[in-house]
């Protein structure tokens, strides 16, 4: 993660000037990457594999 740990810290010491504007935009690209990985960590965790969901289904349309 980056080194100010979430988006407010990087704008605050942004508008402090006490980071250049290359390093708060390389800080946000830093937690985008992060929260990247989270939210797929998250969707695999949550969401059952394709082939469960397809034997649902297809039972589901057998008295069709």
């Amino acid at each position: 993660m980056g080194t100010y740990g979430n988006f407010n810290l990087v704008m605050r010491e942004w508008k402090l000037g006490n980071i250049t504007e290359a390093q708060a935009i390389g800080q946000i690209l830093q937690l985008l990457e992060e929260l990247e990985k989270r939210v797929a960590e998250l969707e695999r965790i949550t969401k059952p594999p394709k082939i469960e969901k397809e034997i649902k289904e297809t039972k589901g349309n057998e008295g069709k």
